[in-house]
């Protein structure tokens, strides 16, 4: 484990140097943060987020990029308070206070990602967070000694020669650990040196006498090390050379700007004078304007108006420049930003920029995914690629699109005079096709070709020759040879014991919902629900489901009124039930995000073993397809309703379900309705409204013979 002595010492350099340098060895390597506070973030494979930083040491590591690299992440969107991201996903915003009540929870996933990562990897190279000398963070410590104790790490402590006073810090830190965390530290590294090494020699004589403990190493300032940023931008950063280029680009730093890697090919390219424009500094003349991503759009929003960039876009736009705005910055230039949910705060809505009339509505829900598709500027059909990770959705937008990914779904939009652009991509000048059309659309004629990919490989690969040449990897690998860390071993193939928890609780807080939000489902959840759907057991592998998403507001309606039909004719047939029956609701249908016909396909061979004598083994499998929606949906926050009072002839007229094809004979089986909830019900409705209670379990099993009761294990 790399600890440091203070923040921005190095240490996700330098995991990231010895991931690329341990990667060329051939060993299986794979980087490690407990827990990250950074707004830089990136989307893995499985649609989660983590820290930018640890998605750099992934690619150090030639790895896919995975939840349990970081499995918490802490977004900071206001001065006491961040969005916690745990193994990817969000679970709400808390203060210091409330995320220090938390830690004990967000602890078991640090341990469950370790472990995994842990059995996939024959090293890892964990990075601490901040510094472990901060006393008043000690309780529950799960970023730095707190996490190495647990797990029985190593650790090496970096030290930031450039700031002054490194031996001082290296001291003072081991100084404020306990007495066994002081024995875990097994040397030291001393980061950003510059001049003569033999100027150094006597200090770091006196730091190994006066500590015991060997320093492993002395790395040099590498000048121009451009590598993706974890947090906030760096000084080195901010200032510009201002002569060096013709074409000018501006981006405001707003309070809680995030995801500003989204510019490294910007600030790098050659032909740009690219400028970081600060709280109260005056706003300079550019070719192109860019409004980037926000943790709190709605405050960054207020920023912007304060500090006069309204005024100055007019400006821009009157004299043809170009504006972009990514994210964030496409929600600030729209009409409205609403907030009814109060995912950012107490304020519901707040006029936006207006240069736009579409209007973006923040939801708990975000929209995490890797995307690709086209560019629509220029007339051309350039590639893009990139990310998306936002909150907000927005309706309203122009006729043009900026993109079309690949399934046609279209992003963002291209202003009516072609002199904005905005999308919710980031990642959008990562391409070097994409960027140089981009830079062609806002004015700027050039045949220079930037690679941001070769870039980093090229630093990659530069840090990891430092680290070879200025570490001792003889003492390094001792180090690693002896260390084995506590694993969790497996247990008849048993998953880990938070893993069970979770899967014991979901089934049991599972209920069937009636009473819905009016909040959209992502794409990308609505699809990982299906997906678990189709994923259920069926006998012979039959998978008799079929779902039919109802997309058309008119034939939702019309199943209600088939469900509303059949709901009176029952009432009608419960004599002193009735009055009861009527007050279950059936209004899901109209309120949900989403409705699922779900239909059985009945025409395949009798021989299908099991069906012979049970053909009933059909709707068995269903039923598995939407218990496991069910509880997918339930573990995301997602209620299901089952609704079954409809005539199974009139819905398969309704949606052309054939009932007479000799292939493929379909019968609805069920109508599901899916939405976020309030909360979900501590009991099952039926139960809640007096309608019946619940069999004891007792009253179900059996031993040996129907009715007899089981025996008491002894």
């Amino acid at each position: 484990m790399v600890q440091g002595c203070t923040s921005d010492a190095g240490k996700s350099t330098l995991v990231a140097g010895l991931c690329r340098l341990f990667a060329r060895q051939g060993l299986s390597v794979a980087p490690f943060k407990p827990q990250n506070m950074a707004l830089n973030s990136a989307v893995t494979e499985e649609g989660g987020e983590i820290g930018r930083a640890q998605a750099l040491q992934a690619i150090a590591a030639k790895i896919p990029l995975s939840v349990h690299l970081n499995p918490v992440l802490l977004k900071p969107n206001s001065d006491t308070g961040a969005q916690v991201i745990l193994q990817g996903h969000c679970v709400g915003n808390l203060n210091a206070m409330d995320y220090h009540d938390y830690k004990p929870k967000a602890n078991q996933a640090v341990l469950e990602s370790f472990h995994i990562l842990s059995q996939q990897y024959e090293t890892l190279l964990v990075e601490g967070a901040g510094s472990p000398a901060e006393v008043n963070l000690r309780e529950n410590d799960i970023a730095n000694m707190g996490f190495a104790e647990q797990v029985d790490c190593p650790v090496i402590l970096i030290a930031d020669i450039d700031k002054g006073g490194v031996f001082a810090h290296i001291i003072g830190t081991l100084a404020c650990l306990s007495e066994s965390e002081q024995q875990r530290v097994k040397g030291f590294v001393i980061n950003r040196f510059r001049g003569d090494p033999a100027l150094l020699q006597s200090g770091l004589e006196w730091l190994e006498a006066k500590t015991g403990k060997p320093v492993l190493g002395v790395l040099p300032y590498l000048h121009g090390l451009h590598l993706d940023a974890e947090d906030s931008l760096a000084h080195s950063e901010v200032e510009k050379e201002t002569t060096r280029a013709a074409f000018k680009i501006i981006v405001p730093m707003l309070p809680h700007m995030s995801n500003h890697t989204d510019f490294e090919p910007l600030r790098l390219h050659p032909e740009i004078d690219f400028q970081i424009i600060s709280h109260q500094q005056s706003i300079p003349p550019a070719d192109l304007m860019i409004l980037p991503g926000s943790k709190n759009v709605i405050n960054d929003l207020q920023w912007l108006k304060n500090q006069g960039w309204q005024a100055a876009i007019e400006t821009h736009l009157r004299y043809g420049g170009k504006v972009i705005g990514i994210c964030g910055g496409l929600q600030m230039l729209g009409a409205w930003i609403l907030d009814p949910e109060h995912i950012e705060g107490a304020t519901e809505q707040q006029a936006g920029l207006h240069f736009f009339d579409y209007c973006t509505t923040l939801t708990a829900q975000k929209q995490l995914r890797n995307v690709s598709g086209q560019l629509l500027c220029n007339a051309t059909n350039t590639p893009v690629a990139g990310y998306e990770i936002h909150s907000g959705i927005t309706t309203g937008y122009p006729e043009q699109a900026a993109i079309q990914f690949k399934n046609q779904v279209t992003d963002g939009a291209i202003s009516d005079d072609n002199q904005l652009l905005v999308t919710y991509l980031h990642g959008l000048f990562d391409s070097p096709e994409a960027l140089s059309q981009l830079l062609a659309w806002a004015g700027l004629k050039s045949q220079t070709t930037f690679d941001i990919h070769a870039i980093r490989e090229q630093q990659l690969e530069r840090l990891a020759d430092s680290c070879a040449k200025h570490l001792n990897m003889e003492m390094l690998f001792d180090i690693l040879s002896r260390s084995q860390p506590n694993r969790t071993p497996s247990v008849d193939n048993a998953l880990l014991p938070n893993q069970i928890e979770a899967v014991y609780q979901t089934i049991q807080q599972r209920r069937d919902m009636r009473h819905f939000l009016n909040t959209p489902i992502s794409a990308t959840l609505l699809d990982r629900l299906l997906t678990a759907a189709h994923q259920a057991p069926s006998v012979g592998l039959i998978q008799p489901w079929r779902f039919i998403r109802i997309t058309d507001m008119s034939l939702r309606q019309q199943l209600h009124q088939l469900v509303e039909q059949e709901r009176q004719q029952t009432a009608n047939t419960l004599n002193k039930c009735k009055d009861a029956f009527m007050k279950l609701k059936v209004e899901g249908i109209l309120e949900c995000a989403e409705v699922l016909v779900v239909s059985l396909s009945d025409k395949r061979s009798q021989e299908v073993f099991g069906r012979r004598t049970l053909p009933e083994m059909d709707i068995a499998s269903i039923g598995c397809a939407i218990q496991n929606l069910a509880l997918a949906a339930r573990s995301e926050g997602i209620g299901v309703g089952w609704v079954s009072l409809f005539d199974p002839k009139a819905v398969a007229k309704l949606l052309n379900i054939p009932s007479d094809d000799p292939k493929d004979n379909g019968k609805p089986i069920a109508i599901l309705c899916l939405g976020h909830v309030k909360e979900f019900y501590p009991s099952p409705m039926l139960e809640k409204e007096n309608w019946r209670k619940p069999l004891d379990k007792q009253q179900v099993i059996f031993e040996n013979q129907w009715g007899q009761p089981q025996r008491e294990a002894t």
